[in-house]
């Protein structure tokens, strides 16, 4: 396996050259596989009577545009990016606005139930209990189902 990388790392490195040399230098290439099974790319035939075929030069890479290219790559990879986080920010704000609607929802919900009972007590100032009158209960009731309207809606 070892062999197998080494060997591939050559033959890139050798195509990278080649496309680093002037087209004159590259006007015949060679690729040809010996008795060990081993592929070679050369400038001359190969040797004796073994069998190769005549291969044309890759493309000229033309390294302006391919970095040109890489940074319209980057720069739409860092626009996904933030358009990601920006849409995972804004669904954790609806979130936690959704959570504090139905946290007022249950807190309404729960006075009107308090106003609902017979008989409601509340605290004074100095900690003594008041029962509430009916006509006052019958009020915050009312004012109770406006806000669970409200906050429930």
């Amino acid at each position: 396996m070892e062999f197998l990388i080494d060997h591939r790392f050559n033959v890139l490195l050798t195509l990278i050259l080649l496309c680093a040399l002037p087209e004159s230098v590259l006007a015949e290439m060679y690729k040809w596989v010996d008795e060990d099974g081993n592929t070679h790319y050369t400038q001359s035939p190969p040797p004796g009577d073994i069998q190769g075929e005549e291969i044309s030069p890759p493309p000229r890479v033309d390294t302006e545009a391919a970095q040109k290219q890489l940074e319209a790559q980057r720069k739409q990879a860092d626009k996904l990016q933030t358009d990601r986080e920006k849409r995972v920010e804004l669904a954790e704000k609806e979130k936690k606005i959704a959570a504090e609607k139905e946290a007022r929802c249950q807190a309404a919900k729960a006075s009107q139930a308090s106003f609902e009972r017979p008989r409601v007590n509340y605290v004074n100032d100095d900690g003594s209990r008041t029962i509430m009158g009916e006509e006052e209960r019958l009020a915050g009731l009312a004012r109770a189902k406006e806000q669970v309207k409200e906050a429930c809606n």
